[in-house]
């Protein structure tokens, strides 16, 4: 294999990752639907399944970054990968004898602790390989490669629409059930999730293997390749808390991923409230039309801020973004479950364009950590949902989207601040979606 041969198999290889990791991303809005119906849960306790997913991000996003910094990107990447495989094994024995919640739960976590790795090295990595291949073209490279996630989520929505959302029972059917016979139906619906994700981990092993035998360039992790000493760290936290433009930007980093895991978590619950008699499956296929509303509005945003400053625009679709949940929760029908789709394409530039100006307010010695610190932020994604279930089975899955709603509200005045704050000191910076 020649040198080019060779350095175009290491990208492609590298961008399957973001493919990867978008379809395990939603595949957990599909198991939520699942797991109510396999376990008999409520709302709260069904969004306990993006609660594990997003603690196991926060709880490895840091020591990521350190490792990454250690033993390299290759090294990182097949440890995050042998993560993945091995919590997707853990969904086959999860799912027999009735199916075991907190085991899934368990597997989930050990997924996202792996994801954290290959999130946390795969967009630099593929900026430096970009920029090995012809000098200049890393960010080129890092924009392919960040096309293929949502490609992803939404391979991972189809394929668990078609695998695991397949034993259509209705509450009446069930009724009529002997409970012996209702026992038998929910372990058939926690056996459904078991051999997708045994698939899911035979593919991500196989891929770790083909990444541990392939070669790569050389790739520095820095242009400096000073250890990361304690003091240092010390010193770098001590600025960033002082830094209130950047806490803010943790803060609204925070609100958006636990609004936008919320919105995606109940897409299915929510529309077969608002249009009764529609199925899982077809359910299903609108959290799809969300999710390609979303890439249409990554692209929508891109074109925009050519001519929009990146802090106003992300107000305008944040506060657009509000408002469409406050149609989501309050028109009811037809009309609400278009606004609930609409949500997506107004979510789509928020998170990127957050953490290009949050991380745009520090210094270049102190943007290492503070990446990892607004990574770590997604917490949200833990915290939030479960509120939204709470508040979903005290009043109704409707009002509930006033959850994400508020969510939203928090973004749109951080983007509020931070266009006064720069129209204060001087000329706008622009930052790429």
């Amino acid at each position: 294999m020649s040198k080019s041969q060779s350095s175009s198999w290491a990208m492609v290889l590298i961008i399957s990752l973001f493919f990867m990791w978008g379809a395990a991303n939603n595949l957990n809005d599909i198991l939520i639907k699942q797991f109510q119906k396999a376990f008999t849960l409520n709302d709260f306790n069904a969004s306990l399944v993006q609660s594990a997913f997003y603690t196991g991000y926060f709880c490895a996003s840091l020591p990521a970054a350190l490792f990454v910094r250690s033993y390299g990107y290759k090294s990182a990447v097949i440890l995050g990968l042998s993560f993945f495989s091995l919590g997707a094994t853990l969904f086959y024995p999860a799912s027999l004898n009735g199916g075991w919640y907190p085991g899934f739960l368990g597997s989930l976590y050990l997924i996202a602790i792996g994801l954290a790795f290959l999130e946390t090295s795969a967009n630099v990595w593929v900026v430096v390989l970009g920029n090995l291949e012809r000098e200049g073209s890393g960010t080129q490279a890092l924009n392919i490669a960040q096309s293929f996630n949502p490609l992803g989520s939404i391979a991972g929505v189809i394929l668990g629409r078609i695998f695991i959302l397949t034993n259509e029972l209705t509450s009446e059917q069930l009724a009529k059930m002997t409970p012996v016979e209702q026992a038998a139906a929910h372990a058939q619906e926690a056996a459904q999730a078991g051999m997708p994700y045994l698939i899911l981990a035979v593919v991500v092993a196989a891929l770790a293997v083909m990444i541990a035998v392939s070669h790569f360039p050389t790739a520095q992790i820095s242009d400096s390749q000073e250890q990361l000493t304690f003091p240092m760290f010390q010193s770098s936290m001590s600025r960033l808390w002082g830094n209130g433009a950047f806490k803010a930007g943790v803060l609204a980093l925070f609100f958006y991923v636990g609004g936008q895991v919320s919105v995606w978590s109940f897409v299915i619950r929510f529309t077969e409230k608002a249009m009764p008699g529609v199925s899982d499956q077809r359910a299903a296929d609108l959290l799809v039309v969300g999710l390609v509303l979303f890439v249409v509005g990554r692209f929508a945003a891109s074109a925009l801020l050519s001519y929009i400053n990146e802090n106003n625009l992300l107000a305008l679709f944040s506060g657009l973004a509000c408002v469409s949940c406050v149609t989501t929760a309050t028109v009811g029908g037809v009309a609400s479950v278009a606004a609930l789709c609409m949500i997506s394409f107004f979510m789509s530039m928020v998170f990127p364009t957050i953490f290009g100006v949050a991380i745009s307010k520090v210094g270049r010695e102190d943007q290492p950590i503070a990446g990892s610190l607004l990574i770590m932020s997604i917490i949200g994604g833990a915290v939030i949902p479960p509120v939204m279930g709470a508040v979903s089975d005290a009043t109704s899955i409707a009002l509930s989207y006033l959850v994400p709603a508020c969510c939203f509200l928090v973004v749109t005045g951080f983007a509020v601040g931070v266009s006064v704050e720069d129209q204060s000191e001087g000329p706008e910076r622009k930052h790429i979606i």
